[in-house]
C-alpha cells in the first residue's frame, strides 16, 4: 500500500470517529449536459439472435436487447452439480423470486469425465435436466463451457487424466493434443443440449469460453479464443451471446466475444494475515472496468484492457460477488451490506448486466479418483475445503435464503421494472472525485442520464472502514436546458447507507422532479398502476412533481398545494398503504407506496390468481404457478399480506386465519405444529497437539495441515432424535466450535466441512438425506494454534487456552425449518 494511500485512510478514519463529516460547502455537482453517443451496431459478430417464436436478443455497444428494447438482466451462478437434484426446482424459483433472469453454470470437465472416455451427466451431474427445468420456469441459461473453468477446483476443473497427458505448455492453446482431447467433451456437452439452445426455443443465450485468460504465447491468446468459438459453433452452440472474462489484460479476438467484468468484496486468495485496504467495488469505475481485486489463475503480466477498444462494448458484468469463499489462509466473513453496497456502485458506474458469482452456494461431489477441490498439495494457489462450498452466497450451501437474499432483491426489482430506462442512461462521473479506493473522506456518488432523465447512485459504506456521516448534503445535477438540484434542504446522509434515487422521471403521466426514495417496483390494479419506493433509514423520504403535469397530489392528510411550478411532499412517512395520490394531467391516477426499508425486504412481487400482486412477509419465499410457497427457521408461526386481495380466500397446507387490513395488504396467518429435535455429542476422542503451520505453494503463503496433522483433530460422536423431515422443510444443524477446521462424517464418509472464520457453521441435514444417510454422524474439529498466521475478521479469533491451541465444540443445534405453502386459486 503506497504511504500516500495510506495517510489518506487514517486521515478519514479519524474524521469517522468523530461520527460527522464537515457539511459540504454548497452542492455537489456533476455535468451530465453532454449526450452519450448512439449505440454503435454492426461491430459484434455473434450467433442467431432470434428464437422460433420470433423474440430475439441482441447487443449493441451500450447496452442488451430483447425483443429490440433495451434490457438491463440480473444474472445469478448456481453450479447444479454441486447440489442435489431433488432440490434444484425450489431453488431456481427462489432466485426467479428474487429477480434473476439469467442462470449462469460452469460445466466442470472434471466432474463429466474424472475418467478418460467416461461421461457422467447423471444424478446431480444431469445438465439437460437442469436447463430443462430453467426452461419450464422461464428462466435463461448462460452455459460457462470452459473447457477451463477455475471455480476453485482441482486443475481448474481439468480433469486429471488431462493433466497427465498434454503437456503444461499445452494446455489452454491450441495443442492439437489439447484440442482433441477437448472436442469430445464439447460434443456430449452439445448433446446434452439439444433443442435447449435459444435458436431452438430453449434458454441457452449464451455461452462463456475459458476463463481468467491472458496468456499470449503462440498458440494462445486471441487466436486461441477464436479458435475455442470455431470449435463451439462447429459442434453446434449457435447462440447469441458468447463471453468471456475480460479482466487484466485478458485477451479475446475483436469483434467475436463480449468481455464480461465484475468484483469482489474482499480477497480470500489473498496471500497474508492482514486486513485489506479499502476494496475498489465501493468505488464508482469512471476510468476503468477492471476491479482491482479480480486474480488470474496461472495468468501472465498482459496489458489491460484500453478504453478505445471497449468503446465497442456495453459494460457487462458476469462476476460481481455475491459473497466470497472461505480459503484457508484468509477467512473474511461478510455482512450483507458489503454485497448490496456494490450495486449503486457499478450500477452507477454503467454496468448493463448484473451478473453475480456466486448467487448459490453447493458442495463438491466426492471424486472416484481424488477430491475435487483446490488446494496447495495439486499445486494449485488456493486451498479450500473438500466438500463445503458456501460461498456466502444469498443462497448458501443449505438452500436457505441469507439476509442477503431479500437486500438483494431491492435492487433487482428495480432493474426488473426500470432496466429499460436505465440501460441507455449514460454514466457521469461528479465534479469531485476520491482520489483512490482508500479516499474516505470524499463522498461517492454518479448519475447516469438519458437527455433530463436520470438516477443519481450513492454509496457511503466501505466494507471494515467505518464510513463518516455527511452532513447538509444536496446534489446540483446540469442537465440539458436545467440545472436539477436537490432535496430542497441538504440532508445528512448517515455513515453505511446506499441507494438509488430518480430524477425527472415519468410516473403514469406525471413527471417526477426527484425523490429522496428509492424506487422499488411497479403493479397495475386495474387501470391504475402503483409505484412503490423504500425510504433510507435516517433521510427524510421528499417526492417532488412538476406542476405542470399534474391536476393535483393528495395524501392521506389531504390535498398538497403547487409552489413555483413544483408539488412538494416533504418527510412522508413510511407505511403499507398509499402514501400519495397523484392525478396526471390525462390517464388515470397514479398511486405511490413508500414503505421502510424493512418492510421492502419483506415485499415480493408475483402474478398470482390472474394479476401481479405484491406479498408481504418475513418468512422466506418463492412462487410455483399460483401457489405461494413459505419458510421459516426455527419458529411455527407464519405470516403474509397480500395485495390486491384475492378474489376468493386461498387455503394452505396450514390452516390460514383471516387478519386484519395492514395499509393495503390483507393479512393471514398460519401456525405449524411445533418439532423439537435433540441433538446430542459425545466426546469419542480429545484433541492432539497439532504442528506449526507450513509455508508454500503456489502463493508462497500458510498452506492447509496435511492429512495426518488432521488426526489430532478432536472427535465426537453426533446423536439426533426425532429428525424426520417429513412436514418440514429441513433441519438445520447449526455447529457453534472453535478451531481451525470442522468436518461432518457418516462413518468413514466425509460430508461436508468448512474452514472457521467465527460465524457458526451450518448443514442442511436434508443434503445429508439426499447422500443416502446411514451411519452414526462424527463431527471433527481440528485445533487452531494461536500463532496460525491467517486472516480472521476483526473480533472473530478466538480465545486461546495456556496450551496456545483450541478446539471446542460449543453448541449444536438442530433448527427445523417449517413450511407453508398456499394456494392463491381453489
Amino acid at each position: 500500500m503506497k504511504l500516500s494511500s495510506f495517510l489518506v485512510v487514517i486521515l478519514a478514519l479519524a474524521g469517522s470517529h468523530q461520527g460527522l463529516a464537515q457539511p459540504a460547502a454548497g452542492p455537489l455537482v456533476v455535468d451530465a449536459t453532454v449526450p452519450a453517443p448512439p449505440p454503435e451496431t454492426g461491430y459484434l459478430r455473434l450467433g442467431t439472435s432470434t428464437a422460433p417464436n420470433g423474440h430475439t436478443l441482441g447487443v449493441n455497444s451500450q447496452y442488451l436487447t430483447r425483443d429490440g428494447q433495451p434490457w438491463l438482466p440480473v444474472m445469478g451462478e448456481f453450479h447444479f452439480s454441486r447440489f442435489p437434484k431433488a432440490r434444484w426446482e425450489e431453488q431456481l424459483l427462489k432466485m426467479k423470486a428474487n429477480g434473476v433472469q439469467i442462470v449462469a453454470s460452469y460445466l466442470f470437465w472434471i466432474f463429466h469425465e474424472e475418467e478418460q472416455g467416461k461421461f457422467n451427466f447423471s444424478g446431480d451431474r444431469d445438465f439437460r435436466a437442469f436447463v430443462q427445468l430453467c426452461a419450464k420456469h422461464h428462466l435463461l441459461v448462460l452455459a460457462r463451457i470452459g473447457p477451463w473453468n477455475h471455480a476453485e477446483l482441482r486443475n481448474g476443473g481439468f480433469p486429471d487424466w488431462l493433466v497427465k497427458q498434454v503437456p503444461a505448455e499445452a494446455l489452454r492453446s491450441n495443442a492439437p493434443a489439447y484440442l482433441a482431447a477437448v472436442r469430445p467433451y464439447w460434443q456430449q456437452l452439445r448433446a446434452q443440449s439439444n433443442g435447449l439452445l435459444w435458436k431452438d426455443g430453449g434458454p441457452i443465450i449464451g455461452i462463456q469460453l475459458e476463463n481468467e485468460y491472458n496468456r499470449g504465447k503462440t498458440g494462445q491468446g486471441a487466436v486461441h479464443i477464436q479458435q475455442l468459438k470455431e470449435m463451439a459453433l462447429a459442434e453446434g452452440f449457435d447462440v447469441p451471446f458468447y463471453t468471456v472474462t475480460g479482466w487484466q489484460g485478458a485477451r479475446y479476438p475483436e469483434q467475436e466475444v463480449l468481455p464480461v467484468f465484475g468484483g469482489y468484496p474482499d480477497e480470500p486468495w489473498g496471500r497474508g494475515p492482514a486486513k485489506m485496504a479499502p476494496v475498489e467495488v465501493y468505488n464508482f469505475r469512471f476510468k476503468s472496468r477492471e476491479g482491482g481485486n479480480l486474480g488470474i489463475q496461472g495468468g501472465e503480466t498482459a496489458p489491460r484492457n484500453n478504453p478505445a477498444q471497449l468503446a465497442h462494448y456495453p459494460f457487462l458484468g458476469a462476476e460481481f460477488g455475491g459473497g466470497v469463499p472461505v480459503m484457508y489462509r484468509r477467512r473474511p466473513l461478510l455482512a450483507p451490506a458489503d454485497v448490496a453496497a456494490m450495486l449503486p456502485v457499478q450500477l452507477g458506474s454503467g454496468v448493463n448486466l448484473y451478473g453475480y458469482y456466486m448467487f448459490h452456494g453447493g458442495r463438491n461431489p466426492p471424486g472416484k479418483l481424488s477430491w475435487l477441490q483446490e488446494s496447495s498439495r495439486t499445486s494449485s494457489y488456493n486451498d479450500l475445503p473438500r466438500i463445503g462450498y458456501d460461498f456466502q452466497a444469498p443462497l448458501g450451501e443449505t438452500g436457505a435464503e441469507s439476509p442477503l437474499f431479500a437486500q438483494l432483491k431491492l435492487v433487482h426489482y428495480f432493474l426488473n421494472e426500470f432496466g429499460p430506462q436505465l440501460a441507455p442512461m449514460a454514466p457521469h462521473a461528479p465534479a469531485v472525485q476520491p482520489t483512490n479506493a482508500s479516499d474516505l473522506a470524499v463522498p461517492r456518488w454518479s448519475v447516469r442520464t438519458q437527455g433530463q432523465s436520470g438516477f443519481l447512485f450513492l454509496n457511503n459504506y466501505v466494507r471494515n472502514y467505518p464510513m463518516p456521516a455527511r452532513p447538509g448534503v444536496q446534489f446540483a445535477v446540469q442537465l440539458p436546458g436545467e440545472t436539477l438540484t436537490f432535496p430542497q434542504t441538504p440532508v445528512t446522509v448517515p455513515a453505511g447507507s446506499y441507494f438509488i434515487w430518480p430524477f425527472n422521471l415519468d410516473l403514469g403521466g406525471a413527471k417526477l422532479k426527484y425523490a429522496t426514495a428509492q424506487l422499488f417496483t411497479k403493479l397495475t390494479v386495474g387501470p391504475e398502476p402503483y409505484y412503490v419506493f423504500f425510504a433510507q433509514p435516517g433521510i427524510p423520504a421528499e417526492l417532488v412533481f412538476d406542476a405542470a403535469t399534474v391536476q393535483a397530489v393528495s395524501t392521506p392528510a389531504g390535498p398538497v398545494a403547487a409552489t413555483n411550478g413544483q408539488v412538494r411532499v416533504a418527510d412522508v412517512q413510511p407505511g403499507p398503504g398509499v402514501a400519495l395520490t397523484v392525478q396526471p394531467r390525462t390517464g388515470p391516477p397514479v398511486q405511490v407506496l413508500l414503505l421502510s426499508e424493512e418492510q421492502a425486504r419483506q415485499t415480493w412481487k408475483a402474478p398470482l390468481a390472474g394479476a401481479e400482486r405484491l406479498v408481504m412477509t418475513p418468512q422466506e419465499i418463492y412462487f410455483q404457478g399460483n401457489q405461494i410457497h413459505l419458510q421459516a427457521e426455527g419458529q411455527p408461526a407464519f405470516q403474509l399480506g397480500l395485495f390486491p386481495a384475492l378474489p376468493a380466500a386461498p387455503t394452505g397446507s396450514l390452516t390460514l386465519k383471516k387478519g386484519s387490513v395492514n395499509g393495503l395488504f390483507q393479512t393471514y396467518t398460519a401456525t405449524a405444529p411445533t418439532r423439537t429435535i435433540s441433538a446430542k455429542t459425545a466426546l469419542l476422542k480429545p484433541a492432539g497437539t497439532v504442528p506449526p503451520i507450513r509455508f508454500g505453494g503456489p502463493a508462497k503463503g500458510a498452506v492447509e495441515p496435511s492429512d495426518s496433522t488432521y488426526q489430532q483433530a478432536a472427535r465426537w460422536q453426533l446423536t439426533l432424535s426425532n429428525a424426520k423431515l417429513n412436514g418440514l422443510d429441513d433441519i438445520i444443524l447449526r455447529f457453534t466450535y472453535a478451531g481451525d477446521a470442522i468436518r461432518l462424517a457418516a462413518g468413514s464418509r466425509l460430508l461436508t466441512d468448512d474452514f472457521y472464520n467465527g460465524a457458526p457453521w451450518r448443514v442442511s441435514y436434508r443434503n445429508l438425506v439426499a447422500d443416502n444417510l446411514h451411519n452414526p454422524l462424527t463431527i471433527s474439529v481440528l485445533p487452531l494454534r494461536q500463532d496460525t498466521p491467517i486472516y480472521l475478521e476483526d473480533g472473530r479469533r478466538p480465545t486461546f487456552p495456556a496450551s496456545g491451541q483450541v478446539s471446542a465444540l460449543q453448541q449444536v443445534e438442530a433448527i427445523p425449518r417449517y413450511r407453508l405453502a398456499v394456494k392463491t386459486i381453489n
